[in-house]
């Protein structure tokens, strides 16, 4: 059984939400030990590790080569997972084992705002590029073009497991260009309200959503014990995750003060 971990790292994207100087400047200061966070764990798992430094600029290129890089690992090792870089990994347990890896494995969520915040929100315009409501209106705004009603969840590609057959399954480079044309075609219809379907874009999390649920592609939802996000939501880390992932690149909560 040949396994591999691997991960993507630059710091000279392009300036984007998730790529402010702040969080680049985090990557640099921290980058050792966020290396040797998932080196250790692929150790423990009995893995290959692999630390891909791109120099694509694009960050929305980026987000999606770690899926063609994961079919690129399918051709040569059994069962492949993937960490964003600002994963730290917490845990004894071996991820491998401990999920059903002939299906995709990720964190699936429903970041569904309650009718007073969405009013709000809406008034306001504070759906932005990365809003994860805003993606998972613009995935189900794909599958109702092709007569599917989409759920409420939005999947999370900081920690992405799978088996080689599953990962070919997905087929997602063949997929590709049809789904661009259909985030644009979803755009043009007008489904949701402009202050939500004007911030839609190509974006890997809502494209691996949209195949999941548009071809009925066996997977499982790893949970936030997996894949805590540390973000806005919840802005404090808990021993109970297995996963950390530090979306404000706040380091320090794992390594300390620097």
């Amino acid at each position: 059984m040949k396994r591999i971990i691997f991960s993507t790292y630059t710091n000279t994207v392009d300036n984007h939400a998730s790529a402010t100087d702040f969080k680049k400047s985090q990557f640099e200061k921290f980058k050792g030990d966020l290396e040797r966070s998932q080196k250790e764990y692929a150790a423990l798992c009995g893995a290959d590790y692999d630390l891909y430094v791109t120099k694509e600029r694009d960050y929305a290129t980026i987000q999606f080569d770690k899926l063609r890089r994961m079919e690129y690992f399918a051709n040569f090792y059994d069962e492949v997972v993937y960490l964003d870089f600002d994963v730290v990994p917490r845990t004894n347990k071996n991820m491998f084992n401990h999920f059903d890896l002939q299906t995709i494995c990720a964190y699936g969520i429903d970041r569904t705002p309650p009718v007073e915040t969405l009013k709000w929100a809406l008034e306001k315009d504070k759906f932005d590029l990365m809003n994860m409501y805003s993606k998972t209106c613009a995935k189900n705004a794909m599958l109702l073009l092709d007569e599917i009603y989409g759920s409420a969840e939005i999947i999370n590609t900081g920690v992405v497991a799978a088996n080689s057959e599953a990962i070919k399954n997905l087929n997602f480079s063949e997929n590709f260009e049809m789904m661009n044309g259909k985030i644009y075609e979803a755009m043009a219809d007008n489904l949701y309200p402009e202050e939500i379907s004007r911030n839609w874009h190509p974006n890997n999390e809502v494209y691996i959503s949209y195949m999941i649920e548009r071809f009925n592609i066996p997977y499982t939802n790893i949970g936030l014990q997996w894949n805590l996000l540390i973000d806005r939501a919840c802005p404090e880390p808990t021993d109970a995750a297995y996963m950390w992932h530090h979306v404000n690149k706040e380091f320090e909560l794992s390594y300390g003060e620097k």
